[in-house]
């Protein structure tokens, strides 16, 4: 089987379980989506699961943000933490959300949840470094790391999941008004007084 067929296979789950969720997605639906027979299915993947597994560790699909990002650190809390939240929410997509929240089924949460914290966790460890440097530069009231970089993952995490959950009926203005707002807010609460 090529390359492609496979491409197709794999899209075609990922874009059924973001709408359906994993148990309602069946290998027929992945077929006719995908526009294969069920047979070319089984030729490539042993089973739905054996899709999803491939996704997420062979395409890394949820692939954490890397430390490499604090490079780009101006080291000014504002501007720092606005270029971090734009870079999360280029990687943490509402579609990923959505893949996320579809693969939180009894039959392969056990399986598949180290890859779902992937990328919460490496935006949170990239955090905590940032906040340890900023703290160690004077720029923060708060040496809480871990709690810092929590607080301002839940802001982001969430934005998208409730984005992605229930779209604009519940949020009433756009990612980067969002983005911009929240952190004017949150380094009034975490900035050091001059």
């Amino acid at each position: 089987m090529g390359d492609s067929v496979k491409e197709k296979i794999v899209v075609s789950t990922l874009k059924l379980i973001s709408e359906k969720g994993y148990r309602s997605t069946t290998t027929r639906n992945i077929a006719e989506e995908a526009g294969v027979n069920e047979v070319t299915i089984f030729r490539c993947f042993r089973s739905k699961k054996d899709i999803v597994l491939y996704a997420l560790k062979e395409l890394e699909l949820l692939k954490p943000m890397d430390k490499k990002i604090l490079e780009k650190c101006k080291w000014d809390l504002k501007e720092d933490l606005l270029m971090l939240a734009e870079e999360y929410h280029k990687n943490f997509t509402e579609d990923k959300a959505k893949i996320m929240i579809g693969l939180r089924s009894p039959e392969i949460f056990e399986e598949v949840k180290e890859y779902l914290m992937r990328i919460p966790k490496g935006f949170k460890d990239v955090l905590i470094e940032y906040f340890k440097i900023m703290y160690q530069k004077g720029m923060l009231n708060n040496d809480d790391f871990e709690l810092l970089a929590f607080s301002f993952l839940s802001l982001n995490f969430g934005f998208i999941l409730m984005k992605a959950s229930y779209g604009r009926k519940l949020i009433g203005f756009s990612n980067d008004e969002f983005v911009r707002r929240s952190i004017e807010i949150f380094v009034k609460g975490i900035a050091k007084s001059s």
